[in-house]
This record gives structure tokens, sequence and C-alpha cells, in this order.
């Protein structure tokens, strides 16, 4: 924050024009080197109390582009600091946002309000504002701010912020001009963080966090690929294509959803990359680049036993239940792969390629035949030192375009999977 303070007492008397342009600056260097939101809220909270503005609770929420939650909402205190919350996606508002001030503004296309919540004047009719004067607040003074061109676009999408005092008598006339002449400068900014938030949470969602980061860093050029040397985590729903052949449409996503959250949250929490869905099954890996192979083919094969783990135990679930179920099947395999840019000039795909990808898809397809969910390949068993009491050959067989046969391997114990 950027020395704004005064030894002058809290009082009505506005700041001087000076210490509020050094308050609305430091708002737009936030913007510029992209500060976290919770650091830019309460600097801005920190800033308008440093100018003598008694400020006690402010409120502070946008909408966002994320898979699992609508809204990021920030709350802070004069003693408590800020508290970040995700505010889930919801059919229907909560009672809570339906009896906000907040929902009533965008409801009646009123973006400025004010209640007074002590005095003669005082007005509590909302229970938000009945929760605030029975902790001490004595005015309250919220707004809305529109993004886009045209106001209100995409849902409503905008800032929507709120302060409270305990003064008594409340925020002067002054002092809610400083607030609102700042106001465009933090919502700007909001917007210009956020928005980099949003393109990383995309970018995540989509295409992995690695290979996000990678082309946000502006490696997005056709033909530009790296070599690296990875396990290769193949996984496939064995049964998933007769499935669809019988089951509604709207119970075949529930269900692939839920075999694909038992496939992903094992690798993702362990540092792996899921690279691509096929379907009914994904393609990830695990870079061995930067680590010990021993390590990391230990943690891939952690990783495929926990997945085969969820999958029957939501199989399980889903039996007891009456639903169709489905079998899950994995391959590791380890290689050089080239990972990068593959596409046309105006569609590209960040993704693995090269004969190891291939490999680990046709050892994959041997799961049926051999009697087995979990194949490993030789040179995978070969560097897996960790690893090597729980491996268990199943003879050397061919794979389909590879002109050598392969030794492929599986747990010794295949009840551990159950």
């Amino acid at each position: 924050m950027p020395e704004i303070k005064s030894n002058v007492a809290m009082s009505a008397a506005p700041p001087e024009g000076p210490r509020v342009q050094a308050l609305s600056d430091w708002l737009v260097q936030q913007g510029l080197r992209g500060a976290a939101l919770e650091d830019l809220v309460k600097g801005f909270c920190e800033g308008l109390r440093d100018l003598g503005i008694p400020l006690w609770r402010c409120h502070v929420s946008m909408r966002t582009l994320h898979p699992s939650f609508e809204a990021l909402s920030f709350q802070w205190h004069n003693e408590e600091g800020v508290v970040r919350n995700a505010i889930a996606y919801t059919e229907l508002p909560t009672q809570e946002w339906a009896q906000s001030p907040f929902y009533h503004m965008l409801q009646t296309d009123n973006f400025v309000l004010r209640r007074h919540l002590d005095g003669a004047d005082a007005r509590v009719d909302f229970p938000l504002l009945a929760t605030l004067r029975d902790a001490g607040a004595t005015d309250y003074v919220a707004r809305i701010l529109p993004f886009g061109d045209e106001g209100i676009i995409d849902g409503r999408t905008g800032l929507l912020i709120s302060w409270a005092t305990m003064r008594p008598g409340g925020f002067s006339a002054a002092e809610i001009n400083i607030m609102d002449r700042l106001l465009a400068r933090l919502a700007l900014t909001v917007k210009t963080i956020l928005s980099l938030e949003i393109t990383r949470n995309v970018a995540d969602t989509y295409i992995g966090r690695a290979a996000g980061r990678r082309i946000l860093r502006g490696e997005i050029r056709r033909g530009v690929v790296d070599v690296i040397h990875a396990v290769i985590f193949f996984a496939d729903l064995r049964g998933f294509t007769a499935l669809t052949d019988r089951l509604p449409r709207d119970e075949l996503v529930p269900l692939l959803d839920e075999y694909l959250e038992c496939m992903v949250r094992p690798v993702v929490d362990r540092g792996g990359e899921v690279l691509k869905y096929m379907g009914d099954g994904l393609l990830a890996t695990f870079d061995l680049s930067e680590t010990g192979h021993d390590s990391i083919c230990r943690v891939a094969l952690d990783s495929a036993v926990e997945a085969l783990q969820r999958t029957a135990a939501l199989n399980h679930e889903r039996t007891s239940a009456g639903k169709p179920v489905t079998e899950l099947d994995i391959a590791l395999h380890q290689g050089d792969v080239l990972y990068g840019n593959v596409g046309a000039m105006d569609r590209l795909d960040f993704t693995v390629i090269g004969p190891a990808v291939n490999e680990a898809s046709r050892i994959e397809s041997l799961s049926d035949s051999l009697g087995r969910h979990l194949l490993i390949s030789e040179s995978f068993a070969g560097v897996a030192t960790q690893c090597t009491g729980r491996l268990v050959s199943l003879g050397r067989h061919s794979l389909r375009g590879i002109d050598r046969e392969q030794e492929i391997f599986s747990l010794d114990v295949p009840e551990a999977l159950a």
C-alpha cells in the first residue's frame, strides 16, 4: 500500500485529494502486476481507513468462469481481514441471496443503495441489514458496477460492493463521494485480475495445468514441440460402447462423468497431467524429466491402483442402486514422447504423440483377453524398481502394429484392485 496514513482521528472531514489519488494509483498498479484478489480487497479497504474513512466491513463479489463455482466473494472486516468464498452453482436463488440487498438491486435495475441503520431515518428492510445493525453497524452503502459496453451483459456480470461503518451518524457525503470515485478504478482492476484468473481456470480445466501454463507463456506456434521422457497412463472403459446403445441419453453423460472422476482424481492428486479425453477413456502423463524414474513409476502405479479401486467402489454403489456398470482398464508404459502443439494453423491441440503413446494403447487393448484390468509394459517394469515386488509377468505378447513381442506385467495381487 502507498504511504497515505494520517494521525488525524476518524472523523467526517474529507481527506485531501493527493492522498486519494495515491490510493487510486495503487489500484492501477495492482492491476498491472496481477495481484491476488484477496490482496487487492485488503489493500483497498485498509487504504480507505488510512484516508480517515471509518470503514468497518466491506463485501466485494463478482461472477467468474469456473467449472465448480459460479462467483467469488470477499468479506473484509476491520479486525479480521479478508475471507474468500467460492459460491457454488445453484438452479434457483438461495434464500439468503433472494433476500439480499444486491438481489433486490439487480431485480429493480437500481445500482445505488444506502440504508441508515440507526437514528430517526433508519431503514432496515433486509435480513442482512438487521444482522449488521445488531452487530453495531450504523450505515450501509451498496453499489453495482456492470462490466461491458452495454451495461449489464452476460448474465449481469460486474462488481458488487458494499461498505458499512459503526460510526454514529454513518458515512459523510464526502466519504461516500471518495468511495464512489475510487470504485471505477477498483472495478477495472478487479476485471483485469479476474480475466487472467478465468483464463487460467479455463486452460487448467480443458487442457491441464502444465500445458495451460505453457500456452499462456506464449508457446502456441504450430510444430513447436519438446521431447519429454514420461510415464504414459492410458485408461479406457470396457464395454462402454455397448452401454451407449441401450442407455437413455440423460443417463449417459452422468455415468461417464462418474467414471472419469474415478480416473482423473488419483492422477491429478499425484502430479500427473491429464492431456486428453478420448470418448470413454483418457490419456495422462507423469513427466520423468525432472524426477527419478523409480519414484514417478511408483506414483503412477499407485494412481492406477487407486483409480481401479475407486471404480470398483462406484460399481458396487451403482449395482446396489440398480444402475448399469462398466469396467475400467489401464495400461502403464514409459518412453520418449513429443509434447507440444499439433494441428492446423487455426486449430491446435497441445498433446503428446509418438510410438510410446501408440504402444500404450496397444497394451491396454490386451486387457480383456488377458483377464486383467491393469497391464504394465516391460519398459515401465524395468525402471520401476520400487514396484518390483508388486508385479507379476503375464508372459510375452504381440502388439498390433509392433514388430516385436513385449513382456507384459500386472499387479501380483489382483484383489488389491477390488
